[in-house]
């Protein structure tokens, strides 16, 4: 089972204390929901698992029942969600998940892509010849779960995926974070959605300072 702990791990930036010092554990098989008013660090906590940004103070270590994950190891077992993933607004949809999952060493037969996309509720067929630029900002999010779906990890990190979705999307999001705890993925959401902090097994909130 994987988990991510923070021993007594504190952020600053410029000076300024973001968060901390804070001790959490978050585990394969549950869904932790990171609240906090904006500008807490629930985006700062996600980097931080991530092992994407170094803590100012303490430790977060990943492990998993082979031992501690590092660098290498650590990219091919999680996946991501953020607004800061970008997706290339002068390609296709099939061409930026070619892209985004070449870069992991992954392919896409024409039978996944299609099961993918009907998954988070897009038409292949519809947006076939579409650039991701004419994409409503729902659209681009439903697109980012299909890369994270296609992309066998078991450590889930997601910065306000539901942000830009609609109802259906909203529950198409649902759907997939139980299926995955189910699987045994841990689940990490950085989220103030009431409906979301309800999937959430355990909250970690952030007063900020």
């Amino acid at each position: 089972m994987v988990k991510i702990n923070f021993a007594s791990v504190g952020q600053c930036f410029h000076g300024r204390q973001i968060f901390g010092p804070l001790d959490a554990e978050l585990l394969g098989g549950r869904i932790t929901a990171i609240t906090g008013a904006n500008g807490s660090g629930k985006s700062t906590f996600l980097k931080l698992a991530a092992h994407l940004l170094p803590p100012s103070q303490g430790k977060v270590v990943v492990t998993s029942a082979e031992g501690e994950l590092h660098r290498e190891d650590l990219r091919q077992r999680l996946a991501m969600v953020t607004p800061e993933l970008c997706l290339y607004a002068r390609l296709t949809a099939r061409e930026n998940m070619d892209f985004l999952l070449g870069l992991r060493g992954l392919t896409l037969d024409d039978a996944l892509y299609g099961e993918l996309l009907n998954r988070v509720g897009l038409s292949a067929e519809r947006i076939r010849h579409s650039y991701v630029g004419e994409f409503s900002t729902g659209m681009r999010q439903r697109l980012n779960m299909a890369v994270l779906l296609a992309s066998p990890s078991d450590i889930w990190l997601l910065d306000e995926p539901g942000a830009n979705l609609d109802a259906d999307g909203q529950e198409m999001l649902a759907r997939e974070m139980q299926a995955a705890k189910e699987r045994g993925v841990l689940v990490a959401i950085a989220t103030n959605d009431p409906g979301e902090e309800a999937l959430a097994d355990e909250i970690i909130s952030l007063a900020g300072n």
